[in-house]
């Protein structure tokens, strides 16, 4: 048998102790049991923000978070630089000329 316990947590990302997880586990099952699909009533019950079971690495993880998560980096081009703005906002300037189709007539080869 292994002395690894499937059940884990964290808490805002910081991992909380086997005895200390399988402890929360046990309050939350025992809530969930009593309000069947309610976690943000046991978050709000506890005091977190968010609480979310989910499955990782072999093992059931309960991710508690305290505090709202930090918002989502937007992706970076290689090598860490942003692409420059566009002039006249986000949209690219429409190309011209044909749709991109091979005019009537023409075979493609």
């Amino acid at each position: 048998m292994s002395d690894r316990s499937n059940l884990a947590a964290s808490i805002d990302g910081a991992p909380l102790a086997d005895e200390e997880a399988r402890d929360l586990w046990t309050r939350f099952s025992r809530y969930m049991d009593e309000h069947r699909g309610d976690m943000a009533g046991f978050a709000r019950e506890n005091g977190y923000v968010s609480v979310t079971p989910t499955f990782e690495r072999g093992r059931a993880l309960l991710v508690v978070r305290t505090t709202e998560a930090p918002p989502e980096k937007p992706a970076q081009r290689p090598g860490g630089e942003k692409p420059p703005p566009r002039p006249g906002g986000e949209k690219p300037a429409p190309r011209r000329g044909g749709s991109g189709k091979p005019a009537r007539g023409r075979r493609r080869r």
